[in-house]
C-alpha cells in the first residue's frame, strides 16, 4: 500500500478525527499512514470540504520518474506535469496577486492588480489581420480550404473578411467538427480564385497573427502556387509561440486549453470568423504581444 503524508496549516477537530483514525500525527499538522487509493481519494475529499480556507498538501507514492506525486488546496503552488515528471509552478508577481484578491487581501492590493491590467495594449500598436481558415483535412497538398475568415484590427477599428469557399466536397467528420454542411458551401460558397484575390487585398501591408498560423498560411501559399501566383510575403506573427513562452507549463497548447488559461471561457467553434474573434479576445490578454507585434511590423 503507498505511503501517504498530508499536511495541514490548520486542522479542526472533525477533520482530525478522521485523519487519526488512519494517519499518526507526527508533528502538529503533518500526518502519514498507508492505505489504498480508495481510502486516500475519500480522505483527501475530506479534508478539502472541511479544512475552510486553510492549506493542504498531500503526497504518495506513484508510478512515474520520481516515485511520488502531491496535489495542493488553497495554495498559491501547482503541481503540474512535464513529459510525466510532477514539478512545482510557483506563481509570478501577477499571478500571485490573483491569488491574493481570491483570498480576500486588502482592497489596495486588489486596485493595484485592476490597475496594472487596465492599461490598453492598443495604444501606439501597428494595424494587424488576425487570420483563420477551415479546410477538409490537414494536408495542404490534398485537402482543400472550406472557410477563410480574418480581422483586421487598426487601434479601435475593426474590418471583417469573410467567405466560405464553392465546389468542395466536404467529409462528415469536418461537418460535425465545424457546423459548415455541404449545402452552405453549395449555396453561399464563392470561386476560390475569387476568395483568395480579395483576401490578397484586405490584407496587404498587414502583419498576419493567428494561432498555429503556418497552418494557414501553408493551404493559402498551395493554393497560390496553384494559381500561378508568389507565395504571401507578409510578416508573420504566431500566437501560439508567444503563449508558450508566456505559460510555459500549460498541459497542451490546443487552443481551447489556452483559452481557458487566460479566464477566457468560450468554446472553440472551429468557425473561421467566430475564432478569429476568439483570438483578438485572447490577444487582448496576451502581456507581450504589442512587443512582439512591433517587432514584426518594422
Amino acid at each position: 500500500m503507498p505511503f501517504t503524508v498530508i499536511t495541514l496549516s490548520k486542522t479542526p477537530a472533525s477533520l482530525k478525527g478522521d485523519l487519526t483514525k488512519w494517519m499518526q500525527e507526527i508533528s502538529t499538522g503533518v500526518y502519514v499512514g498507508n492505505f489504498n487509493r480508495r481510502i486516500r481519494e475519500k480522505l483527501w475529499e475530506r479534508v478539502k470540504e472541511n479544512v475552510g480556507n486553510g492549506e493542504a498538501t498531500i503526497s504518495y507514492a506513484a508510478q512515474n520518474e520520481i516515485g511520488y506525486r502531491f496535489e495542493s488546496y488553497n495554495t498559491s503552488r501547482q503541481m503540474i506535469e512535464l513529459e510525466g515528471i510532477p514539478l512545482v509552478l510557483l506563481p509570478q508577481a501577477e499571478d500571485k496577486g490573483a491569488y491574493i484578491k481570491q483570498r480576500g487581501f486588502s482592497n489596495a492590493s486588489k486596485f493595484r492588480k485592476a490597475r496594472k491590467f487596465s492599461r490598453p495594449n492598443s495604444i501606439n500598436v501597428p494595424s494587424y489581420i488576425i487570420l483563420d481558415i477551415e479546410t477538409t483535412g490537414l494536408d495542404p497538398k490534398k485537402d482543400q480550404m472550406i472557410e477563410i475568415g480574418a480581422l483586421k484590427i487598426d487601434g479601435s477599428e475593426e474590418n471583417i473578411f469573410h467567405s466560405l469557399i464553392a465546389n468542395k466536397k466536404i467529409p462528415e467528420q469536418i461537418q460535425k467538427l465545424t457546423g459548415i454542411s455541404q449545402k452552405d458551401i453549395d449555396e453561399d460558397g464563392k470561386d476560390e480564385s475569387q476568395v483568395l484575390a480579395k483576401l490578397l487585398e484586405f490584407i496587404e501591408g498587414q502583419v498576419i497573427v493567428g494561432y498555429n498560423i503556418n497552418f494557414d498560411i501553408s493551404f493559402i501559399n498551395e493554393q497560390l502556387k496553384k494559381m500561378g501566383q508568389e507565395n504571401l510575403s507578409n510578416p508573420i506573427l504566431d500566437l501560439k509561440t508567444i503563449v508558450k513562452k508566456e505559460k510555459m507549463f500549460l498541459k497542451n497548447f490546443q487552443l481551447q486549453t489556452v483559452l481557458a488559461s487566460y479566464g477566457i471561457n468560450k468554446k472553440v467553434p472551429h468557425r473561421a470568423l467566430e475564432d478569429v474573434r476568439l483570438m483578438a479576445e485572447l490577444i487582448s490578454k496576451v502581456n507581450k504581444f504589442p512587443v512582439y507585434l512591433k517587432k514584426k511590423a518594422r
